[in-house]
């Protein structure tokens, strides 16, 4: 329910210009009564009232956009009371038309309002969503806030509007009285008999509405300053200015919202974006893939001419490679060819691949009926995902995405498929239980119309295609072993190139958080060398403050667009800096990183339910060797205390669960860096 008062300030909204202050109050009650018609040529248009345009906010996150627009299509005149009360009814009748397409312009600007909020959630434009992208949608939304206007708000009241007419007739007087005495002098004003002055009064004022722009776009400013006041005031009644994600699709009629993925996916974007969101693979197979793709880690080793990249995470060792999916050699220079084409590929590997390794995913976890499922998408739908908008049609063009931007994709597509990937170790759930395999096979497999396999490169821009996924990626996408992780949509959209830092800061963040998610404890300290370990950059020897300067430009970014809630150093002193050698001090520090709100309620079912109280640290002494005879022990403890398997820690501490066991069973020593991991994981409990 809206407030029914009909109080609006408006002392803030208009200052009277100083130079009305010498204009002799005599003139203006002189002036007689008259009344301010606007009458529009014709009902406004839908597509008059487009919402694409940019939305300007304030500080408040309150609309700034002006509810009236130079050449609105009406004609403003000026009525003298006694004519008004001669034609009353016809002139009411223009009055309440006028009021009516002011109160329609107000529902527009909430419309567009609460459509911007949308659009900040999800991190997708509307303009690619099945429902708002629709016109006659978006004119429903209209009329319904503009009939809730009419019947449920302070604008019902016929005060408000006597008190808006009467706010502007001031003002529109002193105007006209001030360009009087401009033109002809106050000493020819004050001569002026009454009947003269409104005759005057009365041909500056019509002339200058009929053709001084200046005039004209001066009423209009102080109107929509008037207007604008209005609009904040329906926002704070209606409550929507914190609005909820929930709140804000009921009052868009969007409860059975595509972007929590109903059976009809028309449109893709909105399908995978929750909450600004999207669904990857969080699998120790997929994470260092995507590492090897992200800081370019492919090598050369006696053994393999091909590009190599070691993985060693977790419960997994092996390599992938960069090997053609079809090779045709038919002699060496062929075959030497070939392997070149693969190392100027690796050479090539930017973050717009990655960005295409993880649209590729998350279409397959949205779409697959399971994991031997097939996909289908569209080249431009990997282009949407990543923010980029497609030009519109004009002048016999046709409108869409350029050939250049899919040739893009395209060639992304092909360095993807020629991953190839060889487990030596690898643990897998089947059915229900752990088991050890060695894994081989491609990340993902593109297949034609028929179903064959084929070579995506030559794949035709204007069509859809095929892919699924290959043995590796399946095996951790069946049944209880099925793992996934929330990645911010920030990471595909950002430029992969001037905004990489922030793409794989965003990467890492997601993924340690997945990790994080089930002890729901997400304060744990990253150390400043393993965040930039996960960039894939090196600290400047010689200007260590530029390195420092960017990775806190990162972090600021992240949290001013909402990926972060927040950030702060714990093992640093700014006093530091001002030694020598500190950049070695600041690379050991630590800083505490918060997911969002939203990370946080979505990983909340599968917290664990038992919470273990923190500990102080100084309730344990891990500092020497000498404790690291019981370490196992003490693992053993806290795992069974928690239900937790281990694989589960072994993952959390990136070894492999055998090399958990011989540790918990006192057969082997940590290595140093091995015993800090424990002695943090430990110090939680």
């Amino acid at each position: 329910m809206l407030e029914s008062n009909n109080i609006v300030q408006t002392d803030d909204v208009v200052c009277s210009n100083n130079g009305v202050k010498y204009l002799s109050k005599s003139w203006s009650s002189k002036i007689k009564n008259f009344y301010v018609i606007c009458i529009y040529d014709q009902e406004v248009k839908l597509d008059d009232r487009t919402i694409s345009k940019p939305l300007n906010t304030s500080k408040e996150n309150i609309p700034s956009m002006p509810v009236f627009r130079e050449n609105n299509n009406s004609n403003t005149f000026i009525v003298w009371e006694q004519s008004y009360h001669e034609n009353e009814d016809l002139f009411l009748k223009l009055r309440l038309a006028a009021r009516n397409e002011l109160i329609l312009l107000i529902a527009k600007n909430i419309v567009t309002y609460l459509l911007k909020k949308y659009e900040d959630y999800t991190g997708a434009s509307i303009k690619y969503h099945p429902k708002l992208k629709k016109n006659y949608f978006i004119d429903q939304l209209i009329q319904k806030f503009d009939t809730i206007l009419k019947n449920d708000s302070f604008l019902v009241n016929n005060t408000v509007w006597e008190d808006f007419c009467n706010w502007f007739q001031v003002h529109l007087t002193d105007w006209v009285l001030e360009d009087m005495e401009g033109s002809i002098g106050s000493n020819k004003l004050k001569n002026l008999d009454e009947k003269e002055l409104n005759e005057l009064f009365y041909k500056y004022i019509t002339n200058s509405l009929a053709e001084d722009s200046t005039f004209n776009l001066k009423f209009l400013n102080v109107i929509n300053e008037y207007t604008e006041a209005w609009v904040k005031k329906v926002i704070s009644s209606m409550n929507i200015k914190s609005i909820s994600i929930k709140r804000t699709k009921q009052l868009l009629d969007l409860e059975e919202d595509l972007l929590l993925g109903d059976n009809s996916r028309n449109d893709m974007t909105f399908t995978l974006i929750d909450q600004g969101n999207f669904l990857v693979m969080s699998n120790a197979p997929y994470q260092s893939v995507r590492e090897a793709l992200s800081i370019k880690s492919f090598k050369s080793y006696d053994d393999k001419q091909w590009p190599t990249a070691k993985l060693s995470k977790g419960t997994i060792e092996g390599v992938v490679q960069l090997i053609p999916f079809k090779i045709d050699i038919k002699n060496i220079a062929d075959y030497h060819k070939v392997v070149q084409e693969s190392w100027d590929q690796a050479k090539e590997l930017s973050e717009l691949d990655v960005d295409v390794y993880d649209a590729l995913c998350s279409f397959f976890l949205s779409k697959a009926k399971n994991h031997k499922g097939t996909v289908e998408i569209h080249l431009d739908d990997i282009l949407s995902i990543r923010g980029l908008k497609p030009k519109l049609g004009g002048n016999g063009r046709r409108g869409g995405y350029e050939n250049y931007q899919r040739e893009q994709i395209l060639k992304a597509l092909s360095k993807i498929q020629n991953l190839w990937i060889n487990l030596d170790k690898a643990i897998v759930y089947e059915k229900g239980k752990a088991v050890h395999r060695q894994l081989q096979g491609r990340a993902f497999i593109f297949k034609d119309h028929n179903n064959e396999d084929y070579i995506i490169g030559k794949h035709a821009l204007e069509k859809k295609f095929m892919f699924t996924v290959d043995e590796v990626f399946g095996k951790y996408l069946n049944g209880s072993g099925r793992q996934v992780a929330l990645l911010p949509i920030q990471a595909l959209q950002y430029n992969p190139y001037q905004e990489r830092w922030e793409k794989k800061l965003i990467r890492y963040l997601s993924w340690r958080w997945r990790t994080q998610a089930r002890r729901g404890d997400y304060l744990q300290p990253h150390k400043i060398s393993t965040l930039l370990d996960a960039t894939g950059e090196k600290m400047n020897e010689r200007a260590p403050s530029r390195t420092r300067d960017r990775l806190e430009q990162a972090f600021d970014r992240l949290l001013e667009d909402g990926v972060i809630a927040s950030w702060q150093y714990e093992k640093w002193h700014e006093s530091i800096a001002s030694n020598k050698g500190w950049a070695r001090v600041w690379g050991n520090s630590t800083v505490l990183i918060d997911p969002p709100k939203t990370i946080k309620e979505q990983y909340r079912p599968i917290e664990k339910k038992q919470k273990v109280q923190h500990k102080p640290s100084s309730n344990r002494d891990f500092s020497g060797q000498k404790n690291m005879g019981n370490i196992g022990e003490q693992i053993k403890d806290i795992r069974r205390k928690l239900g937790l398997t281990l694989l589960q820690v072994a993952e959390e501490l990136e070894i492999s669960s055998s090399y958990l066991s011989n540790i918990e069973r006192e057969i082997k020593i940590p290595s140093n860096k091995i015993q800090n991991r424990i002695i943090n994981w430990l110090q939680l409990y």
